[in-house]
């Protein structure tokens, strides 16, 4: 007899374009996790189904390059559209199409044996949200995400002067309230909470055995530096080899990102302290042209390279595994992967004190400096600069944490949970 199917759903605001019947464009990385995912619960689930949101033609066309073509029929992947960025007009667009997107989640969740899903972050339209009431409607087990703890992020926000107080008010009171609300709802109906960051898991979860600290990974084994290379990378640094002083930042070139903040530091180490540094940034977004601009006005230009968008892949990662120093500087928290990924290419980190980088200084390859601090950056860029030796017993560490949270690992780990907290055996409603 044949095995019944079982649907795994993920309902999630990620971008996709459709380009025909069989085929869709989706972010390299994500499509990495989609087939680590599926390979890891087909002994489980035979129907992997992705409801996202369709982005316009035009917006393909800009971010096409950074963008993987995706074969439905060859993956076994099952991408379902719900809603496009076009339907998104105006306030009343937007409740017309949260009642159409409830009907289609319903319809999409009726059917489901687990539904994966997590925070909705843009309180005006909380698609996941209204996903998790549907699955708990039709009591479907359900595992929860939450990628990021924004609990901060207003008052960091209103320092920094990109945020008025009425601005900071509103949402600390009652954004943050509702994602606050979301989350206690979800621990009180959802079967796996998946948290990133101890301190939110304790805070949410209060000992309960369903709510876990998760690091979502993106890098794979493969991607991590060899063992000879590491070697080689540690030998440079401890001699202090000839040749510039490599930084880099890769990511979204977006304002609360900060790198704006990191060209600054650059600029400061290159003119006050006379280091031989080249600031390498990869990655695209709306910032891009001004961050271009601030390099010429700071005349550092030819000490910042700008590669843009990168595939995430073997080759990007190669790439990574030449440069010295990852700086991230977070105007507001933020959870990136490229912390994890900078470590599985032997990069150390040099941060600002935020949360999920204080967090990681235990793993011996992140060092962090005050938040905001500019001329923090720049003297520690200088002190690593001319003292390399330093970040060869970083980077070994680097290495060594990767190799302990790579992807692979951690979804193990979220599977396993899955089964044990997740009862499969209802039948469909």
């Amino acid at each position: 007899m044949k095995p019944s199917l079982k649907t795994y759903l993920m309902i999630l605001p990620v971008p996709y374009f459709r380009v025909n019947d069989t085929t869709v464009a989706v972010e390299s990385a994500f499509v990495g996790h989609l087939k680590l995912l599926k390979a890891k619960i087909s002994p489980v689930f035979n129907h992997l189904v992705i409801g996202m949101v369709e982005m316009s033609s035009e917006e393909y066309a800009q971010k096409k390059s950074s963008l993987t073509l995706v074969d439905e029929t060859v993956e076994d992947l099952d991408f379902k559209t719900v809603y496009r960025v076009a339907e998104l007009s105006s306030g009343l667009g937007r409740l017309k199409a949260l009642v159409a997107v409830s009907k289609r989640l319903k319809t999409l969740i009726k059917t489901c044996d687990l539904l994966h899903t997590g925070l909705s972050a843009n309180i005006w339209f909380p698609m996941e949200f209204v996903a998790v009431l549907w699955g708990a409607y039709f009591k479907k087990p359900m595992v929860y995400v939450v990628d990021i703890d924004f609990r901060n992020s207003a008052l960091m926000n209103y320092k920094t002067g990109r945020w008025s107080l009425k601005s900071y008010l509103i949402c600390r009171y009652i954004y943050d309230g509702f994602r606050k609300f979301q989350i206690n709802y979800a621990v009180n109906r959802c079967q796996l909470l998946l948290l990133k960051g101890k301190k939110m898991a304790e805070d949410f979860g209060k000992g309960k055995a369903h709510v876990k600290n998760f690091m979502d990974a993106a890098h794979s084994a493969q991607h991590i530096i060899s063992a000879d290379a590491l070697e080689q990378k540690r030998q440079l640094l401890s001699n202090k080899a000839d040749g510039p002083f490599e930084v880099v930042y890769f990511g979204r070139l977006t304002p609360y990102k900060g790198v704006d903040m990191c060209i600054r530091a650059i600029a400061l180490a290159y003119q006050k302290n006379g280091i031989d540094v080249v600031f390498n940034v990869i990655g695209d977004g709306e910032q891009a042209a001004d961050l271009k601009k601030l390099a010429e006005e700071l005349a550092i230009a030819d000490r910042v390279i700008f590669h843009g968008v990168l595939p995430f892949n073997l080759d990007f990662f190669k790439k990574l595994y030449g440069y010295h120093v990852l700086l991230a500087t977070p105007l507001s928290e933020d959870t990136p992967r490229s912390a994890l990924d900078a470590m599985a290419a032997g990069i150390p980190i040099l941060a600002f004190d935020t949360y999920y980088y204080e967090d990681l200084t235990s793993s011996g390859a992140v060092a962090t400096v005050p938040w905001l601090s500019v001329d923090g950056l720049a003297e520690r860029l200088a002190y690593y600069s001319e003292h390399r030796g330093l970040l060869a017993d970083m980077t070994q560490h680097a290495v060594e944490f990767a190799q302990q949270n790579t992807q692979e690992i951690w979804l193990d780990r979220r599977f396993t949970w899955t089964l044990e907290l997740v009862d499969l055996t209802s039948s469909k409603q």
